[in-house]
């Protein structure tokens, strides 16, 4: 189905109705998991409402984009422009953000996003290479060992570990790319 064209950053230009609702299962089950593993954890923390509702949205976007990125629709959209590519790595300060919104440690938090948007960047140079996602997937191992390390909440923790599948596997990587019939 034709997608509104505010949304085509998003979803792409076109998208199936079984990957919209694969998207939107995915975002309301993994948003829930995030928020009740922070109600948890933090239950004496108590934040004003602006962070709740900016840091929310952010987290939402987050875990929603993971599995959009991964759609025929959105990668068809961003293969077909470099440019769009390098904006969309380049705008992605969610994490810090996040960790700003809700007193998650900076330094690492800072060190973990440059390491995803480095890493994305060198992946989005070799977009149509044929071992680009062997490459990516290794970036993946890597950062999610480093996740593992971190001395921050487990909530925060899969926040960074979706962040980073999100912008350095699911967005960066050309999972559908168009094969040449000769």
């Amino acid at each position: 189905m034709d997608m509104p064209k505010y949304l085509h950053e998003i979803l792409g230009a076109r998208q199936s109705k079984v990957a919209l609702l694969g998207v939107s299962a995915f975002m309301l089950l993994g948003s829930v998991v995030v928020f009740l593993l922070m109600y948890y954890q933090t239950p004496e923390k108590s934040y004003v409402w602006w962070q709740y509702l900016f840091g929310g949205v952010i987290i939402v976007d987050i875990v929603a984009g993971c599995a959009a990125n991964f759609t025929h629709g959105t990668n068809q959209y961003y293969a077909g422009s470099r440019r769009a590519r390098r904006i969309f790595i380049l705008i992605h300060v969610h994490l810090l953000v996040v960790a700003l919104l809700f007193e998650q440690p900076l330094l690492p938090s800072l060190l973990f996003w440059m390491y995803v948007i480095l890493a994305s960047s060198i992946l989005n140079f070799f977009f149509k290479h044929p071992k680009q996602p062997g490459f990516a997937l290794l970036v993946i191992f890597i950062g999610l060992f480093v996740v593992s390390g971190l001395d921050v909440q487990w909530w925060y923790k899969l926040v960074c570990a979706l962040f980073l599948i999100k912008v350095c596997y699911a967005f960066a990587v050309d999972h559908y790319p168009i094969k040449n019939p000769t």
